[in-house]
């Protein structure tokens, strides 16, 4: 590869964003017995700063010093969110703990724990430092203040024998860790609970009851792509109708009235003249849209183009987007946007004049961020939001590669501690393409003025204080997904995401991505395949990606239909069976009773034998006695061989529907879904570690996860030819 220097319209390949890495990092400072501490914060336009005063603890600056160095080690790089509320979770009350007891610091380990044990009561009681519910206390200090003393032990600041006390919390709705997935809100206690896209359904197979879950989160992913697809080419659209109208007007014309100081044309009835980007103007739209670009190009400041600023201008009418009043706003935009009437009318007016100006916003972004983590999901929203194109010494972050056709995608994740690096889908590289344009003028004008977020992907109108239009960085938090207080989300113009119950408390980014990991793991059955597909470790996918949510209804289920077939066993014959069973009809408990006669053979366990006894009927005992045993199955495999047929898998998957997947053909005899069936079995094999040792040697597994690995190498090369593969016949060529 080879590094370029930064252009907007050239063809990107390699995007590195680099996050909370700046040569300037947390920092204190010491002045008049208070400490000022300057914490990270990158998007930074003055310095970010926190105080606290020791006035009064008698610590001396020596000690003070001490502390400091322990906690900036300990939070430097991490989040603004976390270095904040270090200052007040701990720090405020560590020096009222000294100022209000008079204690001394202590220099033994007795002196010490007795410290430590009163520190632990004040932090829990003392109503002088903090107004906060035990509950909030409690949930600080497991949290962070047990951990920082503790960091303070392997800095030998204390003693390694003083024990910091902690408390466990018995919460019910820690068994599951609230992993949630997409349209899974949070219950109440209360009332029964809905830990999962869909209801615990025990009466279904398992095949059918996994099928239904993964369906329906594969529907839900299908419906926020659809959508925020949707949104952004109609952004496309509605930004090149705007591009065109002001194109009408030109600089030179702009600059002509700015000389004479001719700003609009006189009414016909000898009134006040109409300004020329007034809504009033025949042209006023084709002039408003013109002096933005006109203010993007020359402006000074990141409130070029802002509301305030263009209420103030001669061009514009003073009360511009007061109302929706003829002329107060530019009503012709609505015949002209790609968007229906009802999600244009959803979308504030300075927004939508925005939009045809090329200006992105946070609702766009977080559409954006849905995208990429769709076609990304090893990326975290936090980590998106914070891209960045440059770093501080001006290194460029955009790379070629030879070929000039594939991009790569890399970027930080702090909390990993590592960079993760994908080959970028062609939906994803045309969002990178399409940004990069449209932020073009925007990074121009923040570099002008001096602004460092300059540097940062996403960029576009913000509000500050309350002030539409101002020029600066885009985070498309979740805020922006679901709407909150005045802000409008996506949800809010597109009410098909209500529709399917994507709606606040069950629609963000978390949910987006575990929802994501939890296909990989419906498509491979591995853990291996989920955490490379989220960018994570086996152990961190296992306890954090795959949902306990969703372990927990299964285990759930599991148990429910245990207790079921208990019942049923027992009491067969009673008259009361469907009352003290599960089942709400009596169709729903005869398909149960002819699932447990299915699944429990005769001779195949103790509850086999019950099973086919009490519920069995002379016909199905036969039926299930002349069942075919199992056999085994001998394959020969080559790395090629089993990388095509890795690619075939997933090529069907994408492009394939349920109905073709189960089509026979009629020359083989075989559907797709067979060989799927068999590419999951092969994957199981080669993956797994559980595999008894007589079974090991006879699949020789030391041999297939060789054969399995280099089929691995080779299916990346395989997906991306796959769709251009074909069968010739080219025996007659040879004769």
């Amino acid at each position: 590869m080879r590094l370029m220097s930064y252009c907007p319209l050239q063809t990107i390949v390699v995007l590195r964003v680099q996050i909370h890495t700046n040569i300037i990092s947390m920092r204190y400072a010491i002045k008049n017995q208070q400490v000022t501490l300057y914490l990270d914060n990158p998007k930074r336009t003055t310095e970010t700063i926190a105080r606290q005063s020791f006035a009064g603890s008698g610590l001396s600056e020596q000690t003070i010093i001490s502390v400091l160095n322990a906690v900036v080690i300990k939070y430097r790089g991490q989040v603004l969110r976390s270095q904040q509320s270090i200052t007040t979770i701990f720090l405020r009350p560590f020096f009222a703990f000294f100022k209000k007891s008079g204690n001394s610091w202590p220099l033994t380990s007795a002196d010490w724990q007795i410290t430590i044990y009163s520190f632990f009561e004040f932090y829990l009681t003392d109503t002088t430092w903090s107004k906060g519910q035990s509950r909030y206390r409690i949930g600080m200090w497991s949290g962070r203040v047990a951990s920082l003393l503790e960091f303070f032990v392997e800095e030998e600041i204390i003693p390694r024998d003083v024990k910091i006390p902690k408390i466990r919390r018995k919460w019910i709705r820690s068994l599951s860790k609230e992993q949630a997935l997409l349209g899974q809100p949070h219950t109440d206690l209360t009332t029964k609970p809905k830990k999962l896209l869909l209801d615990i359904n025990i009466g279904i197979t398992d095949a059918d009851y996994l099928d239904t879950i993964e369906k329906k989160c594969r529907n839900l992913v299908n419906v926020i792509r659809t959508i925020c697809q949707t949104h952004w080419t109609r952004l496309m659209l509605d930004g090149e109708t705007g591009r065109k109208l002001a194109d009408q007007v030109t600089d030179s014309e702009i600059e002509s009235a700015i000389t004479t100081q001719q700003y609009g044309t006189p009414r016909q009835n000898g009134g006040p003249q109409i300004r020329y980007a007034s809504p009033a103007y025949e042209h006023g739209l084709a002039w408003a849209l013109a002096l933005i670009r006109h203010s993007l190009a020359n402006g000074n400041t990141k409130d070029c183009v802002s509301l305030e600023t263009l209420r103030a201008s001669p061009f514009f009418p003073k009360r511009l987007f007061f109302t929706r009043k003829k002329h107060e706003h530019y009503g012709v935009l609505e015949n002209l946007t790609a968007m229906s009437h009802e999600q244009w009318q959803a979308i504030q007016l300075p927004a939508q004049f925005y939009r045809f100006s090329g200006l992105l916003t946070n609702v766009d972004i977080a559409a954006v961020c849905c995208l990429l983590i769709i076609e990304h999901p090893s990326f975290t929203s936090e980590a998106l939001q914070d891209a960045r194109l440059l770093d501080v010494r001006g290194k460029p972050y955009l790379l070629l590669t030879d070929n000039n056709e594939h991009s790569i995608l890399s970027l930080d994740k702090p909390r990993a501690g590592n960079r993760k690096s994908v080959v970028l889908t062609s939906v994803s590289q045309k969002l990178v393409m399409d940004i990069l344009q449209w932020t073009a003028p925007v990074r121009k004008a923040l570099r002008r003025c001096g602004d460092k977020t300059w540097r940062y992907l996403f960029l576009g109108v913000t509000h500050i204080n309350g002030q539409h239009g101002h020029l600066g960085i885009l985070e498309g938090k979740v805020n922006y997904l679901t709407g909150r207080n005045t802000n409008i989300g996506l949800t809010t113009i597109y009410p098909e995401f209500n529709q399917h119950g994507l709606e606040k408390g069950s629609f963000d980014f978390r949910r987006l991505r575990n929802t994501l990991g939890v296909i990989r793991w419906f498509e491979t059955g591995s853990i291996i395949e989920m955490s490379r597909q989220l960018g994570n470790t086996r152990k961190v996918a296992l306890e954090n990606y795959l949902p306990p949510a969703l372990l927990h209804a299964w285990n759930t289920r599991i148990i429910r239909r245990f207790q079921n077939f208990l019942i049923i066993l027992a009491a067969h014959d009673e008259p009361y069976l469907l009352e003290v069973t599960d089942f709400s009809n009596i169709q729903d408990l005869q398909h149960f009773v002819a699932q447990l006669v299915s699944d429990y053979p005769p001779k195949t366990s103790p509850l086999g034998n019950e099973v086919q006894r009490r519920l069995g009927s002379d016909q199905q005992k036969e039926a299930v006695s002349s069942t075919s045993t199992p056999s085994l199955l001998s394959v020969q495999l080559s790395p090629k061989s089993l990388g095509i047929l890795y690619a075939f898998c997933d090529y069907a998957k994408q492009t394939l529907s349920d109905d073709e997947l189960k089509k026979i053909d009629a020359l083989t005899g075989l559907a797709p879904q067979q060989f799927i069936d068999i590419g999951s079995l092969f994957r199981h094999a080669a993956e797994s570690e559980s595999i008894h040792s007589s079974l090991r040697e006879m699949l020789d597994v030391p041999l297939l996860k060789q054969v399995h690995g280099e089929a691995l190498a080779m299916q990346k090369y395989l997906t991306i030819n796959f769709p251009k593969l074909a069968i010739k016949d080219d025996w007659m060529e040879r004769l």
